[in-house]
Parts: structure tokens; C-alpha cells; sequence
């Protein structure tokens, strides 16, 4: 990217005019210039050239201003401070401003150097005449090629773990790190939007919204929401599932939220229990798992209008859902437990996203409760009494035997790794396990936080 940037030539132009009544002069211009507007604080150096058009008979001296969100021997360091010279006979000097490269996370800051006025009065300057330089915190992109792990915590605040993709690296706590506080309590869930992470505490009915690569807090959306699970975005809104009060089986909802202002504009009541939501074309698929109780129904909703459109009757405490390659949703359902005192065993389910219907359903045995799903180049992946299994998604019936045995909390596949969470006891700090999957050996085991939950590609 940068070297991309150092390609591009800004020029400024600066034209100079005459004051002097009668006497028409050949404008004159002098111009700025730098090899990029966007820098990195560990590029080192900035140097700005300024040239003019014309020789002088003396020192042709250039004054300006420095404001901005930058600042001078904090940000970076720079003398002169208010001039620089084009030397007699001379038709250009540089500028150089250096860069300090620090080890705070910060967000975006600009230099802007304002032209006032020159020695030579001929030269006519306005306010339009200045040059930006925005500078780009390098640790601003820590978190960026790497996984992201949600702790949902027990009695204190949840975390979140940062793994670097080639596993050299493993962060506890970013968040807490980069803003001095906690995150809030029962962290369920991360969305994403562009450069917008938002972090979701189910506990505290909170989002806080982040930068995604620096984790820098930038707000909070705290109205609202009640006992909110997973969020997803479609189009300009953020729509977020709510169990609302877990004893009241007719307050749940989804909150729709207006990105550019990050508050709730409206809400889609909806039936027991939202858990998972994801989006395909303007609609919303929304998985009932049933809150504390048990549900079996996948809402689909219009987003232009914020209706829901069909309830599609599945298998009971439906989860996870995922795309296929053809845009197709496979739901794995759990099944009701023996708890429930009328015990349902899972099913697969494959829903054809065209007319939203039903198209496969394999069948677990009575007291099988399948959890997490995944997919990638044409199979299946899911968990089965912490043995892992994986199908084609042409099959028909279901494997028999796990490919990795391990328990699982969370799960997901991405380039050939299978990667999996536990959460050990619910009050120590969990793992997360990595298998290739060309021989199905484990090749990571690296410690996260309390609880940890889905894992996220950053």
C-alpha cells in the first residue's frame, strides 16, 4: 500500500499575481510537493520540496503555520518552525519533518502546514494555500492478521485473546490494554463493519464499538438493547438479536442500528429466543435457539421494510448457521437435552436461499446433540460429544467416525486449519487448539481467556 502511495506525485500550485495598478506581470507560481500525503509514523522522514517558477535576485523566504491533530516534538519534530528559504538563485528547498515513532496505539493524526505570506510581495497567498499530511499509527494496525477470541468472562469483565495468523504472537486483554478499562461483563459476541469491530456484552446490554486493527474504543451504543447475542450488517444498518427478558417468552426482538450515528432506530419484534443471524440479499436469516427454553423456527427477514417475511420449521435449538458455496444456509440444530425432559435428537439442515425452503434434513440419533458448524470447499464440519466430524456436502447420511477428538467449545475452519476453543472449568483461562486438516494433527495449543467463545479471522 505504501509503496503504492509513494507513487503518486501532490502538487499545490500556488499562483502569484500583482497588486500594483497598471502593470500587467507574468504570473508567477511557486509548488509544493511530496512523494505521499499518507504516511506511516515508522517511515522515519517526511520531506516536503518547495519550488517556484522563477529565479530570485535575493532569498525568496516562505512563511507558514503548523496546525492539526499532530503535534510538534510529541508527534514528530520539525526546524524551522515558521520559514523556510529558497536560496538566490535557487528554484526549490526541502522541508524535512521527522516522524517519532512511539509505542502508543493512536488514532489518524494530520499535519497542516498553512502558506501565510512570502518576502516577495508579488506572491499572493490565501488560506486555500496549505498540505495536509495525515500520519498512520503503526500500532494502530496491531491486530490486524490475526484471530480474534471473545471471553465471555464469569463474575469479572470478559476479554478478548489476539493470536497472530502465524502464531508467533498471543495478546491477552487487548481491549483493556489499549483503553485502561474493561470491556464489560458477559462478552458473547463480535461484529464487523469495514474498519468497525463491535464488541458485544450480553450482561451490561452494551456495544462497544472499536477500530477493528487497533481496538481503540471509539463508542458505545447502550439504549436499546436487552440481553443482546449477535450482530451482523446489512446495507447502511447493523441488526443485532435480543432475547429480551429470558422469563418472557413475547418481548424478543432485533435492534436495528443506524451506523453513522450508532443508536437504535427501531426494533422487529420476533419469536422466542434469536440466537445467530446472518444475511444473504437483503434478507435476514435469524436462528431461534429458544433463550432459556427451546425453540425450532429460522425467521427470515425483509430489510427494506423490517418485517419478517417466513418462519421456516426446522429441527429443535437450532444454532449455527453457514453459507456454502452456493449460497445455500446449512443450520445445525441441537436437538432438546434429556433436561428437557422430552429429548430430541439433532438434525442438519439445508435451506435453498432462492425460495427458502427446505431442501435437506439428515437426522441425528435421539440423544445426539450436534454444536458448531462450519464449512469450507465443499465439506462439513461439526462437534458430536467432543469427537469433530466432517461430510461432504453432497452426503446423505452422517459419518460415523470423528476425524479429531477434542473437547470443544467453539469452531471453525479456515485455509486448511481447524481450530477449536474449550473452556477447561468456566473459571480458568480456556485454550485455543489448531489442526491441519491435510492429516488431522494438532500443530497449536495456545491459552485465551475465561469462556472463550466464537473465533473470529482479523
Amino acid at each position: 500500500m505504501k509503496d503504492l502511495l509513494y507513487t503518486l506525485l501532490f502538487v499545490f500550485l500556488i499562483t502569484s499575481c500583482t497588486e500594483d495598478e497598471g502593470v500587467k506581470f507574468q504570473p508567477d507560481s511557486f509548488y509544493i510537493n511530496t512523494e505521499s500525503t499518507v504516511v506511516n509514523e515508522a517511515d522515519g522522514t517526511i520531506e516536503l520540496t518547495f519550488n517556484t517558477s522563477k529565479i530570485y535576485t535575493s532569498d525568496l523566504i516562505i512563511n507558514y503555520t503548523l496546525t492539526g491533530t499532530a503535534e510538534n516534538t510529541i508527534d514528530y519534530t520539525l526546524l524551522p518552525i515558521a520559514s523556510v528559504t529558497i536560496p538566490t538563485g535557487e528554484l526549490s528547498t526541502v522541508l524535512t519533518i521527522n516522524l517519532i515513532n512511539d509505542s502508543l496505539i493512536e488514532e489518524q493524526e494530520d499535519i497542516i502546514l498553512t502558506v501565510t505570506d512570502t518576502s516577495n510581495p508579488e506572491l499572493f497567498i490565501d488560506a486555500s494555500d496549505a498540505i495536509t499530511i495525515s500520519i498512520i499509527d503503526d500500532e494502530g494496525i496491531a491486530f490486524q492478521n490475526g484471530i480474534l477470541i471473545p471471553n465471555f468472562g464469569n463474575a469479572a469483565s470478559g476479554t478478548i485473546s489476539f493470536i497472530s495468523n502465524n502464531f508467533t504472537t498471543t495478546q491477552q486483554q487487548i481491549y483493556n490494554s489499549v483503553n485502561s478499562e474493561n470491556v464489560g461483563n458477559g462478552l458473547m459476541s463480535i461484529g464487523f463493519n469495514n474498519d468497525k469491530a463491535y464488541l458485544i456484552t450480553t450482561d451490561d446490554n452494551k456495544i462497544t464499538v472499536v477500530n477493528r486493527y487497533s481496538f481503540l474504543k471509539e463508542t458505545t451504543i447502550n439504549t436499546g438493547l436487552n440481553n443482546p447475542r449477535h450482530f451482523v450488517v446489512s446495507g447502511d444498518k447493523g441488526y443485532v438479536t435480543n432475547w429480551g427478558d429470558p422469563t418472557i417468552t413475547t418481548d424478543d426482538f432485533i435492534a436495528v442500528i443506524d451506523l453513522a450515528t450508532n443508536t437504535v432506530e427501531t426494533t422487529i419484534p420476533v419469536e422466542e429466543g434469536p440466537e445467530r443471524v446472518i444475511t444473504l440479499n437483503g434478507k435476514l436469516y435469524v436462528s431461534h435457539k429458544g433463550g432459556l427454553n427451546y425453540n425450532n423456527i429460522i425467521s427470515v427477514i425483509d430489510t427494506t421494510d423490517n418485517t419478517v417475511a417466513t418462519l421456516i420449521g426446522i429441527g429443535d435449538v437450532p444454532d449455527e448457521m453457514i453459507f456454502d458455496a452456493s449460497n445455500n444456509i446449512w443450520v445445525v440444530c441441537e436437538g432438546k437435552p434429556a433436561a428437557s425432559g422430552s429429548e430430541t435428537g439433532g438434525k442438519l439442515i439445508k435451506i435453498n436461499t432462492s425460495d427458502d425452503e427446505v431442501v435437506t434434513s439428515i437426522d441425528f440419533a435421539s440423544t445426539e446433540h450436534p454444536k458448531n458448524l462450519s464449512y469450507e470447499t465443499g465439506k462439513l464440519y461439526y462437534d458430536l460429544a467432543g469427537g469433530i466430524y466432517s461430510m461432504l456436502e453432497t452426503d446423505i447420511t452422517l459419518p460415523t467416525t470423528p476425524i479429531i477428538t477434542t473437547p470443544t467449545f467453539a469452531m471453525s475452519v479456515k485455509n486448511g486449519n481447524l481450530y477449536t476453543t474449550n473452556a477447561v472449568d468456566m473459571i480458568s483461562n480456556g485454550t485455543l487448539k489448531v489442526f491441519d486438516l491435510t492429516d488431522n494433527s494438532e500443530i497449536q495449543s495456545i491459552t485465551v481467556g475465561v469462556i472463550p467463545r466464537d473465533i473470529y479471522f482479523n
